[in-house]
């Protein structure tokens, strides 16, 4: 009787073990994966089989580990993942709204605008001609910026980008108008796209840098 009840409780504890507790051996895996397999829900064997093979990329043993255990430790390590994608993201939410609110500082202190755009060539030389308009729209003079004019075709892709320097006064209120060029290279391929583009057909984005007012305070 006593025999019988022994051999019972061996059966019922084999039977209720998981495989999770077995213990990892190289010889062993493949057949323990075909089991748990069965046992563990598609995200938890993605990250147990994912766990076994960072382990084995990063030459760390997990000989004598149980299942179990290189799954927790799996979780562990996805959780800091998940804690370090957080914080970059925040990071990186947090330098574009930055970004954002120093542009629109910038902007509402000055304007540009591209109201011309062409081409001239001359001996040896060729050049893309720019019309710009510029105001300041502070309330204070200037006395240089500095920044980007982006023209972006018309699903906002980037054609071309060019720095923009302007460094002649430019008074409280005031517009005014600058001509400006810039080398043209025919083997170039945004130098011809921008080339071929007609003006309606562009996008014109001011990315202002700095302002420099007379009174010496900077803005940027």
């Amino acid at each position: 009787m006593k025999k019988g009840i022994f051999i019972l409780l061996v059966a019922v504890i084999t039977a209720c073990s998981s495989p999770l507790d077995r213990t990892y051996t190289e010889e062993s895996s493949k057949e323990d994966f075909k089991v748990l397999s069965k046992e563990l829900d598609s995200s938890d064997k993605k990250l147990l089989i994912g766990t076994v093979m960072r382990k084995a990329f990063q030459q760390e043993s997990i000989e004598g580990m149980t299942y179990r255990e290189i799954l927790e430790e799996g979780k562990e390590w996805k959780r800091k993942q998940e804690e370090k994608e957080a914080e970059q993201k925040a990071m990186a939410e947090k330098a574009a709204r930055e970004e954002a609110e120093r542009i629109e500082r910038l902007q509402n202190a000055v304007m540009v605008s591209c109201f011309d755009k062409g081409f001239y060539e001359a001996q040896y030389e060729e050049f893309l001609t720019y019309g710009f308009a510029i105001k300041n729209k502070s309330d204070k003079d200037i006395r240089a910026v500095k920044g980007a004019v982006v023209f972006n075709d018309v699903f906002d892709e980037e054609i071309y980008s060019l720095n923009l320097t302007y460094d002649q006064p430019i008074k409280s209120g005031e517009q005014i108008k600058w001509n400006a060029q810039s080398d043209y290279n025919q083997f170039t391929d945004e130098h011809q796209r921008l080339k071929n583009k007609e003006l309606k057909d562009i996008k014109v984005v001011w990315k202002p840098e700095k302002v420099i007012f007379t009174d010496g305070t900077i803005l940027e």
